[in-house]
């Protein structure tokens, strides 16, 4: 994160008056749990940032994720998706002869949150954009919803064929959620 006051993480933890990039709250029957998942990687990587949760704001996830009642459905939000398969067509990501997805495109610890999830099956829901693209993924009883982005291909028309989009979700009483994309513009 930058030092500078009016950037990035710090432009928006003064913008929504919070305390954190990641905190939680409930509403409506249902817990969430937005994360900070968008870190500097190690120096010897290429990438400009990573996806992934560090070791102590994973804790914290697993703190607020037992201090929930069972029968509560759980959102979870991250920028970088932490599942996802549309990753797989951006960019040339075949070419050695194995599928390679970067760590900027989903998350590197996903392996981490699939076993969490499947130690708490009212976890849901997992929302997250960076993509630009629509996906409704379901993997062991867990929704991955990415929301594609109104700027499209930064505002430069379709971005892997979904134009500039949002997304409305409904979220049930039940733990299920249904999502309607909607074109923009």
């Amino acid at each position: 994160m930058q030092a500078d006051p009016l950037y990035g993480e710090n432009m928006a933890i003064k913008i929504l008056e919070i305390l954190s990039c990641y905190y939680s709250f409930e509403r409506a029957g249902w817990y969430f749990i937005i994360l900070d998942s968008t870190h500097l990687p190690n120096p010897v990587s290429q990438c400009p940032y990573i996806g992934q949760l560090d070791d102590e704001l994973f804790e914290w996830l697993k703190r607020e994720i037992a201090g929930v009642s069972n029968s509560t459905p759980i959102c979870i939000l991250s920028h970088i998706p932490i599942l996802g398969t549309g990753e797989f067509f951006d960019g040339n990501n075949e070419s050695t002869g194995n599928w390679v997805v970067p760590t900027v495109w989903m998350h590197i610890d996903a392996r981490r949150f699939r076993q969490l999830f499947l130690k708490h099956p009212n976890i849901r829901l997992c929302l997250n954009g960076h993509a630009h693209q629509y996906e409704s993924l379901d993997y062991l009883n867990v929704k991955h919803l990415t929301d594609g982005a109104v700027c499209g291909n930064w505002w430069n028309g379709a971005y892997l064929d979904f134009p500039p989009a949002y997304v409305l979700v409904d979220l049930y009483e039940d733990g299920s959620a249904e999502s309607l994309f909607v074109p923009y513009g």
